[in-house]
């Protein structure tokens, strides 16, 4: 058998030869691929939790959203487009700059480029099909540029020469930036360079297809972030920016809430502040009209005893004006899509968690909303849900309003029965003891507001 086929080694050794050549050229222009990887551990809050304790517990009571369904949201998040084209944009991926090769592949250069090439992300969108550049970089900071673009659908081709960089050239599709990396050392020889500009949007679809986010097991909250990239280092910053990116804007959704508590407290100060402008002034006048410095009848005696009525009843009247300002703007049709402020002094605790269920469904929609469109189901649903606890709200607000209001009427009738026994006092001191009662009725909200404004920041 050996002998029959020894007569066509010939073919034999062409073969073995011919394959070897082929993986030569196939590794020297094929440019490798790395993989980097990455854990990322997202965070839910106790799942164990009853929802009276765990706002996230209100959407599982409403069979909408379970600890899985919420960390795949949270993994969906982390590989939508808004937030890849938030890092390929901050790290200008969608310019690669390389050293020309006369035989191979270009080697990629990103960080080590002594040169950096600058677009706009804007203009970089708005480009056909993206611009080649042909840099050569002298020695003595010489940069001679070729520029190949599209424009109105035809290839164009223009060249310069700059003497030393930085330096900007205009062009119809764009104004390209060149200036000097300053952490590469200067060259020993010149060197020939070729820059890529594409189009943010397709960078951001080709991170998308390279990138992989799934949890580590069933059981954990872990998620494996994997990239392929030709540039090892350029995959770990994508990686840590995405994640950086990630965490950002989950603050940012956080703040809200503080946000919008705190203009509503700053809305409230502002109009205490006026009201107690005014009844110091009407105090100050009454006092010089009346030539009064000191009082020490038995109607303060008798105001004195009736300290613990009077406490009551201007707490109760701030956690009233409170809760007619919150229904307020619960009611307000502008309002509608807004988190509901939060951490404001209210005392009644109910109420406060069924607001923080309210906003944590709302904030939960926006994120939604980021990878889906309003016909996706797992965003009806939440819609469903949200308009049943924001009408929860109304009525727990009207219904809490309701008992202060009673509360109130209580207890401005017992405070009512200690006003007879400074009846007998004159008429000056009367008028004068009344006047702070009014005062003291509004300092209570204002100590509150500026309590809960330290909370929110």
């Amino acid at each position: 058998m050996f002998f029959k086929y020894f007569a066509y080694w010939p073919w034999f050794v062409a073969s073995v030869l011919v394959c070897i050549i082929s993986a030569f050229i196939y590794l020297r222009y094929q440019a490798p691929v790395y993989n980097v990887d990455a854990a990322v551990l997202i965070k839910e809050g106790d799942k164990k939790g009853g929802s009276s304790n765990n706002p996230m517990g209100a959407l599982q009571d409403l069979g909408m959203f379970s600890m899985t369904n919420n960390f795949d949201n949270e993994v969906e998040i982390l590989k939508s487009r808004t937030l890849i084209k938030k890092v390929v944009n901050h790290l200008n991926l969608y310019i690669s700059v390389a050293e020309e090769r006369m035989f191979g592949y270009n080697t990629p250069l990103y960080k080590s480029t002594p040169v950096k090439v600058y677009m706009t992300p804007e203009e970089a969108d708005n480009l056909e099909e993206g611009a080649k550049l042909h840099l050569k970089y002298t020695m003595n900071g010489k940069l001679d540029v070729k520029v190949e673009y599209m424009f109105d659908e035809e290839k164009q081709e223009t060249e310069v020469s700059f003497d030393s960089i930085p330096a900007v050239f205009p062009t119809p599709v764009g104004v390209f930036s060149f200036t000097k990396n300053d952490s590469v050392p200067p060259l020993e020889e010149d060197m020939n360079l070729v820059a890529y500009v594409n189009s943010p949007t397709d960078v951001t679809e080709s991170y998308v297809e390279n990138l992989s986010v799934e949890p580590t097991s069933k059981t954990t909250t872990i998620a494996a972030i994997s990239l392929q990239n030709t540039v090892k280092q350029r995959g770990i910053d994508f990686i840590n920016c995405l994640v950086d990116f990630y965490n950002l804007d989950a603050n940012d959704e956080k703040n809200e809430v503080a946000q919008k508590s705190a203009e509503f407290i700053d809305e409230r100060i502002g109009i205490i502040n006026r009201e107690l402008g005014t009844a110091e002034t009407e105090l100050a006048d009454f006092k010089q009209r009346s030539g009064l410095t000191d009082l020490t009848s038995d109607a303060r005696l008798a105001l004195e005893e009736s300290s613990k009525y009077e406490q009551q009843l201007t707490e109760n009247a701030t956690q009233l004006r409170l809760v007619e300002s919150l229904r307020n703007y619960v009611n307000n049709p502008k309002n509608a899509n807004e988190v509901i402020p939060a951490n404001v002094g209210l005392q009644d605790q109910n109420l406060g968690s069924i607001i923080n269920q309210y906003n944590t469904m709302l904030i939960e929609r926006k994120r939604l909303l980021r990878t889906s469109s309003e016909n996706n189901p797992a965003v009806i649903n939440i819609n469903t849900g949200i308009e049943s606890m924001r009408h929860n709200v109304q009525t727990t607000v009207n219904s809490v309003l309701r008992g202060l209001q009673i509360a109130q009427s209580n207890l401005e009738r017992q405070a009512r029965k200690f006003e007879g026994r400074i009846s007998s006092a004159p008429q000056q001191e009367k008028n004068f003891l009344l006047s702070p009662a009014s005062r003291k009725s509004r300092r209570p909200f204002t100590l509150c507001c500026f309590r809960s404004v330290r909370k929110t920041q």
